[in-house]
């Protein structure tokens, strides 16, 4: 368990120094490239993200089966295991080369609007990017057998100094003339010094010695019985979160993807926040089947880890709902005012699922995520031909209006009728205890916000808004733990404040 509490504490200062790197660089991105070149660099991103869904999931596979083994004791499957899926990603990470050598052919006819010279630079992208989803795939093996062995704090840390380095070479590379291509390189590079650096921490810290003479076939169909239905998870996830770009890019400018974009980074906080901990729980939910854990015993954990995370995101939320606008615009200037309102439409809608991504690491380690899957990649394929439709009324808030329909039907009403199908959970217990507490302090930390975002003094000034947002974490913090928090959830708080504090070598 304190593998699981510094890896927290690591992921939210990961997330928070992620959020502050993207938000600090953005402005300077888009100010290097131009908003139509910025919208061709994630559009690229968003096609080759659906080549990255050729890895079927196997990572979250990885770590169910391994850690499975592991609390069984099983060295001889365990190893077999780690072989045969080894081989599964190699024949993988050349099928997928191949598919996207294939598509490559195919860009000049599906993105004619394109101009010559946008065409030119996207061709020259998607060819790198290929590679760096190469490079990530062979990486997908390894990540998953460090956290089955539940070392969480090592890849934390790993992505915490990639952040702030891939931050610097990206500031001087487009201080020195570079472009998106220049973005593109940098990701390559680092993407390939961290699968090596993963490499070595398996071989000579775990000591973990891949036999490839272990390989069996007859895991092979265990693998992708599980890893299927991982696989329509993540291309669930591709088709809400990516497709629209790919929408815009045909159907309208690259200066409209832009703008759908910039409303999807907000989202991507708002889920990597909200995810940094359920993240962390496949091992626990494995080894809680392995033990045949009750349901209550089950529920009790969706509301210990649901309740954290919103007081982790409700910050955010209310934040960012009553002073995004004002943020965006002192950010990047006029012509992103649908980001925010997509950014808005999508986060509302996605707060219960994001309160209970713990209970998708259950469904996993009980291997009863099927059906789930199943019904919510089917509407996700729903809202892609709404979105189609509605983008041509609506342009990118069309979208963000088929996906929000689409997570309300599926992620919020099915989802919670499987939970209590499939694990049995109390979903009335659960609903009381999430708003225990959380009754009162929300319409206080609401009107609080409503009042703050009131104040005009210097209006439209970066300092005018960062007093409110200052005054707006102070108050809601408070409302939050004097409020809203239970006895156990303050202890947890009042721990990492004097772990902090010791750390800094500050004695009360």
């Amino acid at each position: 368990m304190s593998q699981i509490k510094t890896a927290s504490a690591v992921s939210y200062l990961t997330i928070i120094t992620n959020i502050i790197v993207g938000i600090g660089l953005t402005p300077f991105i888009l100010e290097s490239l131009g908003k139509s070149e910025y919208g061709l660099y994630m559009l690229v991103g968003s096609l080759i993200g659906y080549l990255a869904l050729l890895d079927f999931g196997l990572t979250p596979t990885t770590v169910r089966f391994v850690s499975k083994y592991r609390h069984e004791n099983n060295k001889e499957k365990e190893e077999s295991f780690i072989a045969t899926n080894l081989g599964i990603y190699a024949a993988l990470a050349v099928t997928i080369v191949i598919v996207g050598l294939i598509i490559y052919s195919t860009i000049d006819y599906y993105f004619d609007n394109l101009s010559v010279d946008e065409l030119h630079l996207f061709k020259i992208m998607y060819l790198l990017m290929l590679l760096n989803l190469f490079w990530g795939i062979t990486r997908g093996a390894l990540v998953g057998i460090i956290i089955a062995y539940e070392q969480f704090n090592f890849p934390k840390i790993l992505n915490y100094l990639r952040i702030i380095l891939r931050a610097i070479t990206i500031i001087i590379v487009l201080k020195s003339g570079g472009k998106a291509l220049g973005i593109v390189i940098i990701d390559t590079v680092y993407n390939l010094l961290i699968l090596l650096i993963y490499y070595g921490y398996i071989r000579f810290k775990l000591s973990i010695k891949f036999k490839f003479s272990k390989f069996n076939k007859k895991f092979i169909n265990k693998i992708f019985s599980y890893s299927i239905w991982i696989f329509l998870g993540l291309l669930m996830d591709q088709l809400y979160w990516r497709s629209g770009q790919t929408i815009l890019g045909i159907k309208s400018t690259t200066e409209e993807v832009a703008v759908f974009a910039i409303g999807m980074l907000f989202i991507s906080y708002y889920m990597t926040m909200s995810s940094a901990i359920s993240g962390l729980f496949l091992p626990k939910a494995t080894k809680m089947y392995v033990n045949k854990a009750t349901n209550v015993e089950l529920t009790a954990l969706m509301i210990r880890v649901g309740r954290i995370q919103w007081f982790v995101i409700s910050n955010m939320l209310f934040g960012f709902m009553f002073f995004g606008q004002q943020f965006i615009q002192l950010w990047i200037g006029d012509g992103y005012g649908d980001s925010w309102i997509i950014a808005i439409i999508i986060m509302f809608v996605l707060t219960i699922p994001s309160l209970q991504n713990v209970g998708n690491s259950i469904l996993e380690a009980y291997n009863l995520h099927a059906r789930k899957i199943q019904v919510n990649t089917a509407l996700a394929i729903v809202s892609v031909i709404v979105a189609v439709f509605l983008v041509d009324v609506y342009d990118s808030i069309g979208i963000a209006i088929a996906i929000a329909a689409s997570v309300v039907t599926g992620q919020v009403v099915y989802n919670n009728y499987y939970f209590k199908k499939k694990l049995g959970l109390n979903l009335k217990t659960y609903a009381l205890s999430m708003l225990k507490g959380n009754i009162i302090s929300i319409p206080l930390i609401v009107i609080t916000a409503y009042l703050l975002n009131l104040i005009t003094f210097d209006s439209g000034s970066w300092f005018n808004l960062a007093f409110k947002v200052s005054c707006f974490i102070v108050v809601s913090t408070s409302f939050i733990y004097f409020v809203a928090m239970n006895k156990y959830e303050k202890g947890l708080i009042n721990s990492l404040v004097l772990k902090v504090l010791s750390i800094l070598n500050i004695k009360k």
